[in-house]
């Protein structure tokens, strides 16, 4: 649900105070209340009503250094997605299979080539990156449990609807196969992150 909301004039915050808040101000202190008084009158804080969807842009290519990429706007939350491919040795239990992994590279976005994502260690499911940048809600530090939530249910999604046949990544049996390492990452966060990351990580595999 967005949260970003078109007020300006002052608002009252609940009776146990007398003072008056700016919207964003009360968002921040009162985001339950901020959310249930917009709701109340059938409108969000963006001004879409309950049922209308976001608006929703893909950009295919964003990325100048990735072999598949997309950049995602699904509202205001910004998503961006980078694949990088790698000739690797099989699992010994799955010698005719190559497999999705993660590790992170200097993404370059073409339109800004100075945007870039830091290196992190390698990790076998796609990463998903919520950092402090994107929004207030996130610190600087290791993955926080939304970001490691939305890695699983994505990993689990790309094997369960076998988006990618591991079988497919295979190049000699036993001995290389492809690896896809998928990092993804939020530029600016203002919910429905799931579907956004989902979104642009199919895109990036169809790049």
């Amino acid at each position: 649900m967005s949260t970003d909301a078109p007020m300006s004039t002052p608002i009252s915050v609940p009776a146990t105070s007398g003072s008056k808040l700016d919207a964003k101000t009360f968002q921040r202190l009162h985001p339950r209340a901020y959310l249930e008084r917009f709701l109340s009158e059938g409108i969000r804080p963006d001004g879409r009503e309950p049922t209308t969807w976001r608006d929703v842009s893909l950009n295919a290519g964003s990325i100048s250094t990735a072999e598949g990429s997309a950049l995602v706007r699904l509202g205001n939350t910004t998503i961006v997605c980078g694949i990088k491919a790698e000739i690797a040795e099989p699992d010994l239990d799955r010698p005719e299979h190559g497999f999705i992994g993660r590790t992170a590279f200097p993404f370059i976005i073409a339109e800004n080539p100075v945007f870039t994502f830091d290196v992190k260690p390698r990790s076998p499911v796609p990463n998903v990156d919520l950092p402090a940048i994107c929004s207030p809600k996130f610190k600087p530090g290791p993955p926080g449990e939304e970001a490691q939530i939305l890695s699983e249910r994505i990993n689990a999604i790309l094997i369960q609807a076998d988006v990618v046949p591991t079988a497919s990544l295979c190049i000699e049996p036993g001995k290389a196969c492809w690896v896809l390492y998928i990092d993804i990452t939020c530029i600016n966060y203002d919910g429905n992150a799931f579907d956004a990351c989902l979104l642009a990580t199919i895109a990036a595999l169809r790049a």
